[in-house]
């Protein structure tokens, strides 16, 4: 049986510290834990890889925070307008919601705008500001902020604020993807200087583009991703034309979504196959299902529809919502183009 340190950082990208995340799973059963994600582009499904560790992180005991940073969705060269704003968070919390199922109760859903404008924020805010060279900034802001030519001071700005997110969430350990990292190192630096602890933080792996050439999975590109909204038909054939080459792990989509989606959300994968192929198979150890395919012993269509299969079913109370709710997925839609 899993101890709790190693169930808390499995499937990690890299922990930080993780000496410190054993402590405070041990001196505090009931420590807070928060994600934060700015609604600006379409949610895709790639999402499910650090939402599976906070469902991990509530199972432990913690109290979950599912921060939806609408104030960074425009910091962040504007992407979403202060008029949109509300509507791309509701839509971001739905999509939360149906994809979190039965753990979504859970959390607790908060919107930036809530408490980042207030007086004690500002002033740490500035504090902050006084410390933090330019260059630095842009440094940390350069892997999340799309930055073209000279750095505008909002994006300059962005980190900064999800610095003091930690502290103002009162958040023991963060969970973030690694594409974060820069951020939240830098506040580490920065956040006992405002009364705050260092924090811990765990980076979570980022999924390959479903197309391959080596790129992650991007909300802007409709043939890297499937959106949690996507009706099974579309999901099927967007996972039928992925990249996915036999015999090999890297830099895999499907079999990465094996890995980090489907096998920490439902424990097993099953793979249907005609008789003369072997019969259907399952797998409930990832470890197994991952030398099988780098054996060659399973083909990767058939490895294609059981992923497809898998995720048609963990996104279906997000799709249900917004088949019942068709006017808001309209409006949201369009506020994408």
């Amino acid at each position: 049986m899993s101890t709790p340190i190693e169930i808390a950082t499995s499937n990690s990208e890299e922990v930080v510290m993780e000496d410190e995340i054993k402590q405070i799973l041990k001196d505090k059963p009931n420590f807070n834990f928060y994600y934060g994600t700015a609604p600006t582009g379409p949610f895709h499904f790639a999402y499910l890889i650090p939402f599976n560790k906070l469902i991990q992180l509530a199972e432990l005991g913690g109290k979950g925070t599912i921060l939806l940073a609408d104030y960074h969705s425009h910091l962040d060269s504007q992407k979403t307008s202060f008029e949109l704003m509300e509507l791309r968070s509701k839509y971001y919390e739905e999509c939360i919601r149906g994809v979190m199922g039965k753990h979504a109760k859970k959390f607790q859903y908060i919107r930036g705008s809530t408490y980042q404008h207030k007086q004690d924020y500002v002033e740490d805010l500035y504090r902050i500001a006084a410390k933090v060279t330019t260059t630095r900034a842009k440094r940390a802001a350069s892997e999340v902020v799309r930055m073209s030519g000279d750095a505008k001071v909002s994006e300059l700005l962005y980190p900064l604020l999800q610095i003091l997110d930690v502290k103002y969430l009162e958040a023991d350990i963060t969970v973030s993807g690694i594409d974060q990292r820069n951020i939240y190192m830098l506040g580490r630096e920065l956040l006992e200087s405002i009364g705050y602890q260092k924090g811990a933080y765990i980076f979570t792996p980022l999924l390959p583009s479903l197309k391959g050439g080596g790129s992650k999975m991007s909300a802007s590109d409709p043939l890297s991703h499937i959106r949690v909204t996507d009706s099974p038909e579309n999901i099927e054939n967007t996972i039928k034309k992925a990249y996915c080459p036999a015999g090999d792990l890297e830099l895999n989509a499907i079999t990465s979504t094996v890995r980090f989606i489907i096998f920490p959300r439902l424990g097993k994968l099953e793979i249907k196959r005609k008789e003369k192929f072997g019969g259907d198979i399952e797998f409930t150890s990832i470890d197994e299902f991952e030398t099988s395919y780098k054996d060659s012993k399973i083909h990767p269509m058939d490895v294609k529809q059981a992923v497809a299969d898998a995720l048609i079913d963990i996104l279906k109370p997000a799709r249900e919502y917004f088949e019942k709710n068709p006017e808001i997925l309209e409006e949201i839609e369009n506020s994408f183009i």
